[in-house]
């Protein structure tokens, strides 16, 4: 007995050692984690006062640790800070659930991404050269209808002005094509305006019924939905843009959905974006053969890394898209490759434009600073 007493000794001694370590390992990681943790930290909070915006909230995955921060407010006027599950604006990410609904119309046969724009619009302007495939990847050269005087105008600043999508199409009628179908990248929302009309035509809904009803209930999304009211309902943070004159923050919240309608109009939060995201990427709404077809990217011609889909960005490894209404900024995107999702929030936007994509650019080079993000 004592002598194999004696063998068991050194292999207790060597199950020791591996544990201790393998703590010093798992301690050592925490710490880098810690470590990255507090550099996203402080490089938010270094953005946020530089940029003097009124709050972030930003959510990130990836393999090795979860990071939540919101910092600001939600609320200028009453001093609501900004909260992980404040109602948002998404702006153009309503462009991924528009095309999500295109792709499954294919699939039901009821629509072809080859099919012409004057099979279903015969009076729309060169409309027999225009493909649906064209409208989702912005290559039809379809003008942007806020270039029209009153709604870009009504975007910035009239914000309770109402249009109908036959209004707002007749308006993209009128303006100048911006190339020839397939001729270029130009990104327009008078695609999705007319493609939020196509879905109407074909299905014979209203287009948030459709959404709720083919998208949003078989997710599970409980705070998504396409508005047909100028307020949000629920807790939200309110929408800022800046008095150019001034200086001041001006409270844009309130809003008449129809400018953007299919372009741009949806309202949702963090909890659903991260459900939603994993279902656009793993292409749970649609057949294998339509999500290829979505992941089928065009040159933009802006920079190399910078691509579209049918409905989807494509930059420099993150697949997602970003969203710039009046008073909010938002991106959600999920890189495949290094397994990482990233949910952004700035509830400020107006004439200069938003900051949500620097601050998507400064976070994935703070979190992985060997990768070249961007460059």
């Amino acid at each position: 007995m004592k002598k194999n007493n004696l063998h068991i000794y050194p292999i207790v001694l060597h199950l020791i050692c591996l544990l201790t370590l393998t703590g010093s390992q798992d301690v050592q990681a925490q710490k880098n984690i810690n470590n990255i943790e507090n550099k996203l930290t402080a490089a938010i909070d270094s953005f946020y006062t530089a940029n003097k915006l009124p709050g972030i909230a930003a959510e990130i995955y990836t393999p090795d640790f979860t990071y939540k921060y919101a910092v600001g407010k939600a609320d200028l006027q009453i001093d609501k800070d900004r909260n992980l599950t404040d109602k948002i604006r998404i702006g153009s990410i309503t462009k991924t659930f528009v095309a999500t609904l295109i792709l499954q119309l294919v699939d039901e046969s009821k629509i072809g991404l080859d099919d012409n724009l004057a099979k279903y619009y015969p009076n729309y302007p060169n409309g027999a050269n225009i493909t649906i495939r064209q409208m989702l990847d912005m290559t039809s050269g379809i003008p942007d209808y806020l270039a029209d005087p009153l709604i870009g105008a009504s975007f910035d600043f009239y914000r309770s002005n109402k249009f109908t999508p036959q209004e707002i199409y007749e308006a993209t009628m009128s303006l100048t094509p911006t190339f020839e179908p397939g001729k270029g990248w130009q990104y327009s929302n008078g695609n999705y305006n007319i493609l939020g009309m196509l879905v109407e035509k074909i299905t014979g809904n209203k287009l948030e019924d459709d959404l709720n009803s083919r998208i949003i209930k078989p997710l599970g999304l409980t705070n998504t939905y396409l508005p047909t009211a100028p307020d949000i309902s629920g807790d939200h943070a309110s929408g800022y843009m800046t008095d150019t004159v001034t200086g001041n923050k001006v409270n844009v919240t309130i809003m008449e959905p129809s400018i953007t309608w299919a372009a741009g109009g949806m309202i949702s939060d963090f909890s659903d974006l991260k459900i939603y995201m994993k279902a656009l990427y793993d292409g749970t709404l649609v057949s294998k053969q339509t999500q290829e077809e979505r992941f089928k990217f065009v040159s933009t011609g802006i920079k190399p890394f910078f691509q579209y889909g049918l409905g989807l960005l494509y930059a420099d490894g993150f697949i997602g898209h970003n969203g710039g209404i009046t008073g909010y900024n938002t991106m959600m995107c999920y890189n495949p490759d290094i397994e990482t999702m990233m949910l952004l929030s700035i509830n400020d936007y107006g004439l200069e434009g938003g900051q949500v994509d620097n601050l998507l650019v400064m976070l994935a080079k703070t979190v992985f600073p060997g990768k070249n993000f961007f460059n």
